[in-house]
């Protein structure tokens, strides 16, 4: 479960709890740290790791002895204890990306579509001009997971030789309220430093979903945040250096984006990741296993025809399984054992495919409605 709206509205209102107390508003204070400690105590519940929750049950229970204790009726000056500040670290691209379009299995479709919005500019720029056509971007990549949405925007780097920035968007969002903005602000500054840059959002609907009603709580902070992330995208302005900016974000639900992210001037470019067809099945398949010795009864193209509805990731995965069986054999036997039909068998049966004929529903609703029931 995302927990993040609710950290974010935890520490505004243990924050403002703080502050209230600090001027003397004893009462108001105690409201306000009890709804912190209410919101500390539904993340300890739902978070899916134990550090995680025992943190804020434990903080949770400290706010809960403090307003016992502390805001009462003329109490001792004593304010709760601030956890230790986010250590500030130095935001760098990856290593330069040597994947280039060659290495992407399949997808021409949205590979054409990419040339079109960033590749043909840059090598044509007295054309692009005369279109006003400006190199770079705001694209949204959605599909199911593991289909290669991450591998796709590395590629567009390595074919316009591009400083690459990875934002993990859940990284993004900080546990003291303004501090994400400062983050945002940090990644654009950097990436502008350089002739041309990508920025890499993954994760997006982490920090883009639909805004609430409410005006507090964690509704509250999620629509606070994503309008502060709106201005970000909006007033961005290239530096002397930057030739090219492109923004390119990537989500599994693209339907609980909130919709002012996907309009025009913003990420309107919407480019569908989905599987693999069987000649990308056979490129992955191919890129693993070909080449490696392998007994006359295992055909690469059926196995391929095999993984039929798994992402590109998994087929990677699954490949290296197999080879990984007979590897394995050969270790132990010390001479070279080859790869068979028993080994990719046992392998198949094994897998579980996490991309559901549901998914590929929900994102056809998506393509053709832009939305889904």
């Amino acid at each position: 479960m995302n927990n993040q709206p609710k950290i974010e509205a935890f520490n505004s209102f243990y924050q403002q709890g703080k502050d209230l107390y600090n001027s003397g508003d004893i009462l108001s204070a105690r409201d306000i740290f009890l709804k912190a400690a209410a919101l500390a105590n539904e993340i300890s519940v739902s978070a899916t790791s134990y550090d995680v929750r025992m943190e804020y049950h434990k903080t949770a229970v400290k706010i809960l002895e403090f307003v016992k204790n502390k805001c009462v009726k003329n109490p001792p000056k004593e304010v709760l204890s601030a956890p230790s500040e986010e250590k500030k670290t130095e935001i760098k691209p990856e290593k330069k990306s040597d994947i280039t379009f060659a290495d992407v299995a399949g997808l021409e479709d949205v590979k054409d579509e990419i040339r079109f919005k960033v590749l043909e500019p840059l090598k044509n720029p007295e054309l692009a001009e005369l279109y006003h056509i400006e190199p770079g971007a705001k694209i949204l990549l959605y599909g199911p997971p593991g289909t290669g949405k991450t591998y796709i925007a590395r590629a567009i780097a390595g074919e316009v030789d591009a400083a690459f920035f990875v934002v993990n968007c859940q990284d993004l969002i900080s546990k003291w309220m303004g501090e994400s903005s400062k983050k945002l602000d940090e990644v654009f500054e950097t990436a502008l430093k350089n002739e041309r840059a990508i920025i890499f959002f993954d994760e997006f609907d982490s920090v883009a979903c639909k805004r609430g009603d409410g005006a507090d709580g964690a509704d509250g902070e999620m629509a606070r945040f994503v309008a502060t992330f709106l201005t970000k995208v909006d007033g961005f302005k290239k530096s002397e250096t930057n030739k090219m900016l492109l923004l390119i974000a990537a989500t599994n639900r693209p339907w609980a984006l909130d919709s002012a992210m996907l309009r025009g001037g913003r990420f309107d470019t919407h480019i569908y990741v989905g599987v693999s067809d069987q000649e990308a099945r056979e490129f992955l398949v191919n890129k693993v296993l070909k080449g490696l010795p392998i007994d006359e009864e295992v055909e690469l193209s059926k196995l391929a025809q095999a993984l039929e509805g798994f992402g590109g990731g998994d087929i990677t995965a699954i490949c290296n399984k197999i080879k990984g069986r007979a590897y394995m054999r050969a270790s132990k036997a010390g001479v070279p054992q080859n790869i068979t039909l028993n080994d990719c068998n046992v392998v198949l049966t094994g897998s579980r495919n996490v991309i559901t004929q549901s998914d590929i529903n929900n994102f056809e609703k998506f393509r053709q409605m832009g939305t889904i029931d």
